[in-house]
């Protein structure tokens, strides 16, 4: 709690830290017999939230990410607007909800520089209110569409 107070908001090395608690991930094991993360808590939603996305990952390692998917409308990446830089997370609409559950059953086995995706349903298609205080998000930035 005291880390949570006094650090959330810091700058580091030239980023602003967001220190939030821990949920504990439920894991369980896939039809090849590896551990893999239980994949969306949300109820499913055209959009899709990607998070635990590394700061190294490019657009181009994104765009071959959504190369496997089908029907995706249009992926946003969440930019600090102050710095320029990637929040680490994004946002995928798609043409209906049925593909962002293909979707999500894709994604969620994922792995980029040494990460595991976290994705779940987003109603909203954007940053959700009251997660950050709104600041510096921006669901735009970055453009891709499949």
């Amino acid at each position: 709690m005291k880390a949570r107070e006094s650090l959330n908001g810091q700058v580091l090395e030239g980023r602003r830290l967001a220190v939030q608690y821990a949920v504990k991930q439920i894991y369980q094991r896939g039809a090849d017999g590896e551990q893999q993360a239980s994949g969306p808590r949300n109820a499913p939603s055209k959009t899709l939230f990607i998070g635990n996305m590394s700061y190294e990952m490019s657009d181009k390692d994104l765009n071959d990410l959504f190369k496997e998917v089908k029907n995706v409308i249009d992926v946003r990446v969440a930019i600090d607007r102050r710095t320029g830089q990637p929040r680490g997370f994004a946002h995928a609409d798609f043409l209906d909800t049925a593909s962002a559950e293909t979707a999500a059953k894709f994604l969620v086995t994922k792995e980029f520089y040494g990460r595991n995706l976290r994705v779940d349903y987003s109603g909203s298609g954007g940053a959700r209110p009251g997660r950050d205080g709104g600041r510096d998000s921006s669901a735009g930035g970055r453009d891709f569409s499949a």
